[in-house]
C-alpha cells in the first residue's frame, strides 16, 4: 500500500473542496495540514471508555470495601440512595479521605477522564505541550469533562459512590470504623459522612495539572532523548511516565506507549514530515452486513422458575413455577441486544391469587450471532410481583409487593429459518427480599434500617422467535 506523506512546510492541494485544512502539529513541534478539520467529537467511545473506567473504579471499590458491600446486598437500593444524596454536606471543603486518595487518586481520575476525552477529540488528540492556543483550548474542554465525570462518579444515579456504599448516609470516623468510635490514646479526625468539596473540585483542576505535567514530560525530555528510536526501551519509559495517558490507551484498546502523532502501521520520520501507510478500506457491504439482517425479535415461550411461594397453608415453600412469557428484542450493534422478557406465573395455590406472580426483566444479551447457531450471555434487571405474599413485617398476613430481581445467564438460538429461530435459556434469577432488621445498621445513619437478602433462583425457558 503506498504511504501518504503530509507535509508541515507546505498546504497540500485538498481533493475535497469541501474540507477545510487545519493547523496541527508533528512530532518535533512544526506545524502539518491534515484534512478532516470539520470532523467532530466522538463522543460514542467517549461514553464507552468512561463507562468501562467506572466499572473498573467501582470494582476495585467494592472488592476492598467489605461494608460498602455489606451495603449493596442488603439494603434498599434506590430508598438510600436518595436519602445519602439529600444529606451531602457542602459546607465544608474536606470529605474525611486522607491526602493519598483526595491529592493523588482523584487527581488520576481526573487525568484518565480528561485523556479519555482527548483522545476522541479530534481538534486536540494530536497537540502536543507547547504554547499554542489549540493545544490550552483542547486541555480546558478535558478538565470541562473530567468535572462532569467527577460529579456523576460522586453522586450519579446507579454508578457513584453515593449508590454504591452511600457516601453522605451514614457517619463514620476515619481510620476506627463507623461512629461514635474512638481508639485510646489516639487523636482521630472528627467524624464524617464521605462528603464536601474536596472531590468536585480537585479532580478536574489538579487532573488537568497532571495531564499538562504528563505532556510536557514527553516533549521536553523524553522526545529530546529518544529521537528517532523506536525501540521497545523508549516506548516503555513513554508508558511508564504518563500512567493517566496509559490507563486511557487500556480503555480504548491501545498499547500503553501508543500516541496519535507516533506511527500505527509503516510509519517513517523524514524532518518535519510524517509518512503513514493508509489503511485498507473495508468493504461497506461487509461493515454493515448486520445491519441488513432483520433487527427486531419477538417471541413466545414456557418457562420454569425455582421459587419460594406463599399462600394459605404454606409459606416460603420453594416450587418449581410454570409459566408462560413472551420477548421483545432489538440488535444494537454486531454483538449487543437489548432484551426483554415478560413472565406470567399463575401458581397452584388455592386461594384466588396466591402462589402466583408477574416476573420482568430489562436488559441486554451479548454474544455471537452466526448462520445457524446464536449464543449471548445476558443481564437484565427487573422486578418480580406477587399479588399475594408475606414480608417483614406483617408476619403471615397476606400482603401484595414487588421485589427487585436480576437475571443473569445464557440464551441459545439455533435459526430455523432467515427471521425465526428456536430459542432456549437458562440462568440464575438473583431476587432481594426484606428479611427484617439490619445487624450492622451504622449507629448514625439516615438510611433505611432494614435488611435484605439475595437469593439466587434457578430459571430456564424455551420457545419460538421471529425476526423482522
Amino acid at each position: 500500500m503506498a504511504p501518504t506523506v503530509i507535509s508541515s512546510t507546505s498546504d497540500p492541494p485538498s481533493p475535497n473542496p469541501g474540507a477545510r485544512a487545519c493547523p496541527a502539529t508533528s512530532i518535533d513541534g512544526a506545524p502539518q495540514y491534515t484534512e478532516g478539520f470539520d470532523e467532530k467529537i466522538h463522543w460514542a467511545p467517549i461514553l464507552k471508555q468512561s463507562l468501562g473506567f467506572l466499572v473498573l473504579e467501582h470494582a476495585f471499590r467494592l472488592a476492598n470495601d467489605r461494608y460498602a458491600r455489606h451495603l449493596l446486598w442488603h439494603k434498599p437500593f434506590w430508598e438510600d440512595y436518595v436519602d445519602s444524596l439529600q444529606h451531602f454536606d457542602m459546607g465544608r471543603w474536606g470529605d474525611g479521605d486522607d491526602f493519598l486518595v483526595n491529592y493523588i487518586g482523584h487527581p488520576l481520575e481526573g487525568a484518565v477522564t480528561g485523556d479519555i476525552f482527548i483522545q476522541n477529540d479530534p481538534h486536540g488528540r494530536s497537540e502536543r505541550f507547547g504554547k499554542s492556543g489549540a493545544y490550552w483550548k483542547s486541555r480546558f474542554r478535558a478538565m470541562l469533562f473530567a468535572a462532569a465525570y467527577s460529579a456523576y462518579f460522586e453522586v450519579g444515579p446507579v454508578l457513584s459512590e453515593a449508590a454504591l456504599g452511600n457516601e453522605g448516609g451514614y457517619t463514620y470516623v476515619p481510620k476506627c470504623g463507623l461512629a461514635p468510635c474512638s481508639i485510646p490514646g489516639r487523636k482521630l479526625k472528627p467524624p464524617t459522612n464521605n462528603t464536601g468539596w474536596v472531590d468536585f473540585v480537585v479532580t478536574p483542576t489538579v487532573g488537568m495539572g497532571w495531564i499538562v505535567l504528563e505532556d510536557a514530560i514527553e516533549a521536553k525530555i523524553v522526545d529530546p532523548l529518544a529521537g528517532d528510536s523506536q525501540s521497545l526501551t523508549w516506548k516503555i519509559v513513554r508508558g511508564s511516565l504518563a500512567p493517566s495517558r496509559t490507563m486511557s490507551n487500556f480503555l480504548q484498546g491501545k498499547l500503553p506507549w501508543y500516541r496519535p502523532w507516533l506511527y500505527e502501521n509503516a510509519t517513517g520520520r523524514a524532518g518535519n514530515l510524517i509518512v503513514k501507510s493508509e489503511k485498507p478500506k473495508k468493504d461497506p457491504s461487509e461493515a454493515s452486513s448486520w445491519r441488513d439482517q432483520p433487527r427486531k425479535a419477538i417471541g413466545i415461550h414456557y418457562v420454569n422458575l425455582s421459587l419460594p411461594m406463599d399462600w394459605q397453608g404454606c409459606y416460603k415453600c420453594r416450587v418449581n413455577n410454570s409459566g408462560v412469557g413472551g420477548t421483545v428484542s432489538y440488535r444494537m450493534t454486531n454483538h449487543l441486544w437489548f432484551d426483554s422478557e415478560v413472565n406470567q406465573f399463575p401458581g397452584s395455590g388455592s386461594s384466588k391469587g396466591s402462589g402466583s406472580a408477574t416476573e420482568g426483566l430489562f436488559g441486554i444479551r451479548y454474544g455471537y450471532t452466526g448462520r445457524v447457531w446464536n449464543v449471548y450471555v445476558k443481564a437484565r434487571p427487573g422486578f418480580i410481583y406477587y399479588p399475594k405474599t408475606t414480608s417483614f413485617p406483617t408476619g403471615h398476613e397476606f400482603v401484595s409487593l414487588s421485589r427487585f430481581a436480576v437475571d443473569c445467564g445464557t440464551t441459545i438460538e439455533m435459526k430455523a429459518s432467515e427471521r425465526s429461530a428456536f430459542r432456549f435459556d437458562a440462568g440464575i434469577t438473583l431476587v432481594r427480599y426484606l428479611q427484617g432488621l439490619d445487624p450492622r445498621q451504622a449507629p448514625v445513619s439516615v438510611i433505611s434500617p432494614t435488611y435484605i437478602a439475595t437469593q439466587g433462583n434457578f430459571q430456564v425457558a424455551t420457545g419460538y422467535v421471529f425476526r423482522f
